[in-house]
């Protein structure tokens, strides 16, 4: 192994394993204990809350872990703490709570708690291998048209927070998409064995999309309302190297947002919309999806991504073993799309508009956090 894989080799496991900032085993953890309080919360406050977590509940008295991961069920509890947190929580929220509830209590009695609820319903019992040892699952519904009241729940959601009114669709994968799946995910771990499945970790769901946008090209992406889950596109699956790459920058929003669930980088992120905002010098032009000036929470979403590319880009120079490139092919040097090799500069930048901007929008702990992904990034450019 050379020096400079030497160096690589320690900021990969840095950038991997920090117990605060990159180590998937306690984050998820704390995001599931997150989850479980939240249950116990509004338990608390309703006797039919009460009733009905408690046909969810295992023999140690636990919501299964596979329950507070599921996307729909998150993105419920988060509602109805949120409006707890601000003093109130209407009938609607309640109701909200309740029918998922039983939505849930539904699927468990009928499949059990191997997966997710959603997933259960939505994927045909079809993964995608994220890492050795882990598994998504892999939206495959062949009938719509027969999907049960949660899985129906899930297109819904699909269709009203992730397409917002452009033209699209999920798509039932083939043997082809599955087997691209699998490889793209198989480079990822093969080229960064830390970090990939440091990352993967934060993966719940996956789907193989057909979006088409004006103007652009949609390649992946995830949405709040479905967290946990990303959508990827036939271009970016099409080629193992391309899907490492935007399976690495699609799990890093994932692993961030497990991240800010049991720690505060930001002191009120609720003004940061009406906070500063950092001009982005790379975006010449500004539209209503690409605006140019990003507020702070959007900057440090780009920042995280950024600064793991550095050390994605360096093991392309460095770890592309002949078996690796016989497996997996050489990567493109013509892929437009392609970012990691602009993480350096990019990063650099932004976390130090970050530090600027951010005097008093930031805590303690998110100063440290920026901070620390800046010595990431110059240690991953000089290896």
């Amino acid at each position: 192994m050379s020096t400079s894989d030497d160096d690589l080799v320690s900021v990969e496991r840095e950038l991997a394993a920090h117990p605060e900032f990159s180590d998937a085993v306690p984050i998820t953890l704390k995001a599931t204990e997150f989850y479980r309080f939240a249950v116990d919360l509004l338990c608390e406050r309703s006797a039919t809350v009460e009733k009905l977590a408690a046909a969810l509940r295992d023999p140690q008295g636990e919501i299964p872990a596979a329950v507070v991961e599921d996307p729909l069920v998150r993105v419920t509890l988060d509602e109805a703490v949120s409006r707890l947190e601000q003093g109130f929580l209407d009938e609607s929220a309640w109701t909200e709570v309740v029918t998922m509830l039983r939505l849930v209590a539904d699927v468990l009695e009928r499949r059990g708690t191997a997966v997710p609820p959603t997933g259960a319903e939505v994927s045909e019992g079809r993964t995608v291998r994220i890492t050795p040892g882990r598994e998504a699952w892999l939206y495959a519904m062949k009938d719509r048209n027969s999907a049960s009241p949660l899985g129906q729940t899930f297109l819904n959601t699909f269709e009203r927070d992730f397409l917002r009114g452009v033209p699209g669709q999920l798509l039932e994968p083939t043997a082809q998409t599955q087997h691209q799946l699998d490889e793209g995910f198989a480079a990822l771990s093969a080229l960064l064995p830390e970090l990939g499945p440091s990352v993967a970790a934060h993966y719940i769901g996956v789907g193989v999309v057909d979006v088409r946008t004006e103007g652009e090209t949609f390649l992946a992406g995830n949405v709040g309302r479905i967290p946990g889950v990303v959508f990827f596109s036939g271009n970016r699956i099409s080629r193992p190297w391309r899907l490492a790459e935007t399976a690495l920058h699609e799990g890093l929003h994932l692993k961030l947002f497990d991240i800010q669930r049991s720690s505060s980088i930001f002191t009120e992120p609720e003004t940061l919309p009406d906070g500063p905002k950092i001009k982005v010098p790379w975006l010449k032009w500004a539209s209503m999806v690409a605006p140019n000036e990003w507020a702070l929470d959007r900057a440090l979403g780009a920042y995280h991504v950024y600064a793991h590319l550095v050390l994605f880009h360096e093991a392309l120079k460095t770890r592309l073993t002949p078996e690796l490139l016989q497996r997996f092919g050489a990567p493109e040097t013509d892929d437009v799309p392609s970012l990691h090799r602009f993480g350096a500069e990019r990063a650099h930048f932004l976390g130090e508009e970050i530090l600027n901007r951010g005097a008093t929008a930031l805590t303690d702990h998110g100063r440290e956090f920026v901070t620390w992904l800046l010595h990431a990034v110059k240690e991953s450019a000089r290896a």
